[in-house]
Parts: C-alpha cells; structure tokens; sequence
C-alpha cells in the first residue's frame, strides 16, 4: 500500500508536468533566426495587421480578450509583425507578455515562459526600431538592446517596470530574445 501511494504521489505529478506545455521552459532551446522572409507587399502586410487586430478584439468584454479570438487573430499579428509592421509587433508582444508572463497561460502554441520570452524579444526589437521605452524602463532597455551586456545583479528579481516580467523567463531566454532582436533589428 505505501510503494503504490508513493507511486501515485510521484507520477501524478510528473505526468502533469510532462503533458501540459505551459510548464515546460525551452531552456534556452531557442535558435536566432536571420531577417524574416518577405512575401507580402507593406500595405498586404498592414492590411494583415488590421484583420488581426480585429480578429483579437472580437467578442472582447472591456479589457478581457477571448482566447478563441487571440487563437484567430494572433498568427496574422505575427505575421505582419515578421513584416515590419510596427503596430503588430507591439501587439503581438502584448498579447504574448499578457499571456506569458501576468496570465502565465499558454497562448499560440507556446509554452507560458516561452511566451514572455518572445513577447520581450518583440519588445525589445521594438526599442530598435526608435519606440520609446516606459518611463522608468530605459536602463532595463540598456541592458537589453546589447546583447554582449552581461545582465546585472539582480536583473531578474526587479520588481519595477518590464523587469518584473523576468521572473517569468530563464536567463537563456531573455538572453536568446535580446540576440533575435538585436539580429533583427535592420531587417526592414
């Protein structure tokens, strides 16, 4: 009786932990991509942008998206974001930070830290290409736009501003997203 207790207490667990993606980190898996392929036109590509941005806010209730319509929309934000559409990279991160790294819920197919980890990679690509960090957020930023930056103590247990949002991220993660950013950052 104690071996099977045992047992159970042991593998109901670890099957839990095995069979549901939002608590499996990539562990820095994660390889830095070249510039996106580019097959739409810019206007194809904001015209994407709208059709999704719509899509995500269909049924919304105040603030609150539904997951069908993030699930819908978010692979044409992602799509018009990997072609240079400012607008959809900011949303596309917001809906992965959302998600990843405050709802800590898988969205898109990725796991919730992989979602916080790409979400800062679009946020972070976004300082590159001149928009402003929060007040506050610049020296976050600073580390961030340079990848041979080492992180600094204390880096990911901040509890002000983005920084927070670390806790949700291995360093290999948050390392992989400022690489992919900063090897994107002149694609368009």
């Amino acid at each position: 009786m104690r071996s099977t207790l045992w047992a159970i207490v042991v593998a109901v667990p670890l099957f839990m932990l095995l069979s549901t993606g939002s608590l499996v980190r990539s562990g820095g898996g994660k390889t830095v991509e070249g510039c996106p392929e580019q097959t739409l036109s810019l206007a194809e590509a904001r015209a994407l942008y709208e059709r999704g941005r719509a899509k995500t806010r269909e049924g919304m209730m105040g603030e609150y998206y539904r997951t069908d319509s993030l699930e819908a929309g978010l692979p044409m934000l992602k799509r018009a974001a990997l072609h240079g559409v400012i607008p959809a990279m900011g949303a596309y991160a917001g809906h992965l930070l959302q998600s990843g790294a405050v709802d800590m819920q898988e969205i898109a197919g990725l796991a919730y830290p992989d979602a916080a980890a790409e979400g800062m990679m679009w946020s972070t690509l976004l300082r590159h290409r001149g928009e402003p960090a929060s007040p506050g957020d610049e020296e976050t930023y600073r580390v961030l736009l340079d990848p041979s930056t080492p992180f600094p103590d204390g880096f990911f247990s901040d509890p002000s501003g983005t920084a927070w949002m670390f806790q949700m991220t291995t360093e290999e993660d948050l390392q992989w997203a400022r690489e992919q950013a900063f090897a994107w950052r002149a694609c368009w």
